[in-house]
């Protein structure tokens, strides 16, 4: 046996003391990169993971074209958390090797790690291809990947082709099963439900798809009972929190909180929680400091501009972003224009989806979207949700001055839609992934009893259950969720009334001036609480559900008011 393979054997054996000292007899001119790899791995076996760095980088200075040190840099570096350069050696070790599937897959996972998605699907996909042993891996990351980003039907593509390659595969199953739940659709949800529970109901990433079927199967009670066994989970605790506030069960879930209320530290989710309830309760003292916690989410962005505590910004300049949902940019978006009586420049950051909602450019404020922000030296930055406390207590009604109404494309929409019947746009859900799904949401045979007046309805959400397509054809519903948001402002203008569940459209009806009228679970989100009573709506309407899961009085209150309204028989 050669000397190599002596060494090799040594270390395979974990006899790294006598391996080491072969690795120092045994070095020549010809096998010196081979011989630091080794050191390199005995090095990492015995813990010090500096000096196996710095053989690992002599051996790939020696032999450019070896790709075990370049796998074993990669690992460090990943193991390090420094993604750049396993970026970087990932980089290598698939120009040295295309047909390599794992390279792929590897150089897809950094690139995931460090929040470069598009890459990472990208290389995931080159792995797919590649047909090698990580396709199934690479399928479920990239399928999860999509999932995170609220994209349920293309993430449910990458799943059945990996449940195709392999029907025992507990994480694949699991994962279409909770995409069917995400998508409410009960069918498949059975199916798989059947499935995984077959496989190892024993599983724990079954057993928290388990209470989240029973949610979508509306067993609550079941899934409390699942949920308080597992309770010592972080995500099965958040999930029993959630579920007890959107049942109206307040006491337990005060209670749950109050148990935590000395560890908070474990799970930010715990200081949103804190600061939804102090919200909610009027305790703005309170709310607002908990709320700041989310901060976290954010810090990589602008890292080095100072943050904005209330300082004078008389001849300063100051950029406002949008780290949360569409809503939020919508309802907390005329928080900005107090921010610019005050400040001689604001830049308002928001996400491009939402881009075209807001006008270019207005006195002193300019819109930019985080893909084009420049950053001409401003003196201070600031969250968009941060600006609330500063100016919550103000009492006008400012909130179209940012929208873009264009009015040839308002004119444009009033010749396309029926003007002998009253025009409503309608939305019953939200995004699948949203929060307090499926709470704050209807199912269209939970208001049917609207649909038969004589009423040409416009559905305003580009999301919808299977359960509900069958009413489109049965009832005057035009799907107009299909356009964008700019449309949508077009279209609304032109509608008698907007009738929606919490979501972006709700906000944009209701900043719009049109009527409105919203409908709420019995557990809205905070800002229909005490501090809507400071800065309402003027043209929106609320109708709450007064019963967890009952929405007969909700739907009894819309009936009689079209009637009302539109003086229908």
């Amino acid at each position: 046996m050669d000397s190599l393979k002596i060494i090799f054997e040594n270390i395979r054996s974990k006899k790294l003391d006598a391996a080491l000292k072969l690795c120092e007899d045994n070095v020549n001119e010809g096998n010196e990169y081979i011989i630091n790899n080794f050191k390199g791995v005995i090095y990492t076996l015995l813990n010090k993971q500096n000096q196996a760095e710095e053989f690992f980088q002599k051996s790939h200075v020696l032999n450019d074209k070896f790709e075990d040190p370049l796998k074993n840099l990669y690992l460090i570096n990943i193991k390090k958390k420094n993604f750049t350069d396993a970026i970087k050696f990932g980089e290598k070790l698939c120009k040295l090797n295309s047909k390599n599937d794992l390279y792929f897959y590897q150089l897809a996972y950094a690139y995931e790690l460090s929040n470069h998605n598009l890459l990472a699907i990208e290389n995931y996909e080159i792995c797919i291809n590649l047909n090698g042993q990580s396709k199934i891996k690479a399928l479920n990351n990239i399928g999860t990947l999509y999932l995170r980003n609220n994209k349920a039907k293309i993430s449910l593509k990458f799943f059945l082709t990996a449940y195709e390659i392999n029907k025992n595969n507990k994480l694949i199953i699991n994962n279409i099963l909770l995409n069917y739940i995400k998508l409410k659709d009960e069918i498949n949800s059975d199916k798989f439900f059947l499935i995984a529970k077959s496989l190892d109901d024993q599983d724990i990433g079954f057993i928290y798809n388990e209470a989240q079927y029973y949610i979508l199967k509306q067993k609550f009670n079941d899934a409390i009972d699942i949920l308080i066994k597992n309770k010592e989970k972080l995500r099965f605790l958040i999930l029993l929190i959630d579920l007890y506030f959107n049942m109206g069960n307040f006491k337990d879930g005060e209670t749950l909180l109050d148990e935590i209320k000395n560890d908070v530290k474990k799970d930010i989710n715990f200081y949103n929680y804190f600061a939804i309830r102090s919200l909610r309760n009027g305790n703005f003292e309170e709310g607002w400091k908990f709320y700041e916690s989310r901060g976290s989410k954010i810090t990589g962005y602008l890292k080095n501009l100072k943050n904005w505590n209330g300082e004078n910004l008389e001849n300063k300049s100051i950029v406002v972003f949008n780290e949360q949902g569409i809503g939020d940019a919508l309802q907390f978006s005329k928080y900005v224009y107090s921010l610019s009586k005050i400040a001689k420049e604001v830049c308002f950051v928001v996400n491009n989806n939402i881009k075209d909602l807001f006008k270019t450019t207005l006195d002193n404020i300019k819109i930019q979207t985080r893909d084009n922000f420049i950053n001409n030296n401003f003196d201070f930055k600031i969250s968009l949700g941060s600006l609330i406390k500063h100016f919550y207590l103000e009492k006008y009604d400012k909130h179209d001055f940012l929208i873009n109404v264009n009015q040839n494309e308002i004119s444009k929409w009033k010749n396309k839609l029926d003007l002998s019947k009253p025009n409503v746009g309608l939305v019953w859900t939200g995004s699948f992934f949203g929060p307090n799904q499926p709470f704050r949401s209807i199912q269209l045979k939970n208001i049917n009893k609207i649909l038969k007046l004589d009423i040409n309805y416009y559905c305003l959400q580009n999301e919808i259950w299977e359960s509900d397509k069958e009413y489109f054809d049965k009832n005057r519903i035009y799907d107009f969720g299909k356009y964008n948001l700019a449309e949508i402002v077009s279209i609304i203008k032109n509608l008698d009334l907007v009738i929606s569940v919490d979501t972006a459209i709700l906000h944009i009806s209701s900043i719009l001036n049109k009527e409105t009228w919203g409908i709420f679970n019995i557990y809205p989100d905070w800002r229909w609480g005490a501090l809507d009573k400071l800065n309402p709506y003027s043209s929106l309407t609320k109708i709450n559900q007064t019963k967890f899961n009952q929405w007969e009085d909700v739907t009894d209150k819309i009936y009689q008011k079209l009637k009302d309204k539109f003086e229908l028989n």
